[in-house]
């Protein structure tokens, strides 16, 4: 999820004993995909979505033992200053309930969950230190997830 150009593909693909059953990438703010174009250019169409994840049915997405996602990092990123940071409130923070979605919907959840490591995460909200965390593990637990 979040597939952006690939780049944990790639990593992911070093290690032979991954396959890559399916990858999404939808830019909401822009008409012009081009994460998914290049993308798609060096991967190929197949087995890939370029729509908006929240509009994705879960029973559309195949059967996986590993959840990778490229997290949504523009409402944590220190390219802005951490009082004007949205979180899990801002237009790319809430993507996270589609991560939740599919692993609270999915008939055979993944076993595995792969996020990026997104430091100001453990920052937010500003007047909140850390709350964002804290809520996006509670949902973990709220699931059962260890």
């Amino acid at each position: 999820m979040f597939a952006g150009v690939g780049g944990f593909r790639l990593g992911l693909e070093k290690n032979e004993q991954y396959d890559i059953v399916w990858s999404n990438q939808w830019e909401p703010s822009t008409k012009m995909q081009h994460a998914s174009m290049v993308y798609e250019a060096r991967f190929g169409s197949e087995n890939h979505s370029n729509q908006d994840i929240s509009t994705v049915e879960t029973n559309e997405i195949p059967e996986h033992d590993l959840l990778v996602g490229g997290f949504p990092c523009q409402d944590y990123s220190v390219a802005t200053t951490l009082h004007n940071s949205k979180g899990l409130k801002g237009k790319k923070g809430v993507l996270w309930w589609s991560i939740h979605n599919i692993l609270e919907n999915k008939k055979n959840p993944p076993k595995y969950l792969f996020l990026e490591n997104v430091d100001r995460l453990l920052k937010s909200p500003a007047k909140q230190r850390g709350r964002d965390f804290a809520v996006m593990l509670q949902s973990l637990n709220d699931l059962g997830v260890t």
